[in-house]
């Protein structure tokens, strides 16, 4: 189960804070975050090698966006791959723009996901099984799972909000080692209830924690595997890279 923990607009000078874990199978290709040249600008991902899309990612004008899957029975492989949709949503230069993008999706396109589209402003949750469901986020602490958005009986989801409320009140510069902290998690009854699964073939192929500033100083830091196992390594000077570009855009 990947874990998306967003502090948006709760954490004084860090409009939106984000820990996601990735939960997938091992023998799935990946590479970590780098700077993508699209048609519309660049993005920084990380990329899936299997479909060519991204599970999260952030554009030159402040947009994230990431995309859980939902557990379905049986998920139609013919169906457009949902990492795609994140790139689909980088394409936007407001969060809202991207929200109303994905609102309109066809119905029965996808498999069943949870896309979260975030910005400074604003944030949002298309949740889709079938149609998409468009979900307004207030400022606070938001936890996305594999499951509906409503599905508030999740033990794992409740106890990694319950901690990400308990990062967001602390000292903002604490912020990303708390939810680093969380992410490196085991409680829970079985493999995949914890935060960090390891569950055979199966598990937590990477973390990322990225800190967006309203003074400029923003933060990446990316585990290629487990973080209870590797070491998040700094990636900030990507987000130079793409603020520099954003600062070009607008010069």
């Amino acid at each position: 189960m990947c874990t998306l923990i967003a502090l948006h607009r709760c954490v004084v000078g860090a409009p939106l804070l984000i820990a996601a874990n990735r939960d997938e199978f091992f023998e799935r290709p990946a590479e970590g975050p780098v700077i993508w040249e699209t048609e519309e600008g660049r993005i920084l991902a990380p990329r899936d090698l299997r479909a060519g899309g991204t599970w999260l990612g952030l554009n030159s004008h402040g947009v994230f966006a990431a995309v859980t899957n939902r557990r379905c029975l049986e998920p139609d492989p013919s169906r457009r791959s949902r990492g795609l949709l994140v790139l689909d949503a980088l394409r936007a230069l407001r969060a809202v723009d991207a929200a109303d993008e994905l609102e309109g999706l066809p119905i029965d396109a996808y498999n069943p996901f949870n896309l979260l589209v975030a910005d400074a402003r604003s944030a949002h949750l298309v949740s889709y099984d079938g149609k998409a469901r468009r979900i307004e986020l207030e400022p606070g602490v938001h936890v996305v799972g594999n499951g509906p958005p409503e599905d508030r009986g999740n033990a794992k989801l409740e106890r990694v909000h319950s901690a990400a409320r308990r990062v967001a009140s602390d000292a903002p510069w604490l912020a990303l080692d708390g939810l680093a902290e969380i992410c490196r998690d085991h409680t829970g009854d079985a493999a995949i209830d914890s935060a960090c699964v390891h569950a055979g073939p199966y598990g937590t192929r990477s973390s990322t924690l990225i800190r967006v500033a309203s003074d400029g100083e923003s933060e990446l830091r990316f585990a290629d595997g487990a973080p209870c196992e590797h070491a998040y390594r700094d990636f900030t000077a990507l987000l130079g890279e793409l603020e520099s570009r954003r600062a070009g855009d607008h010069s």
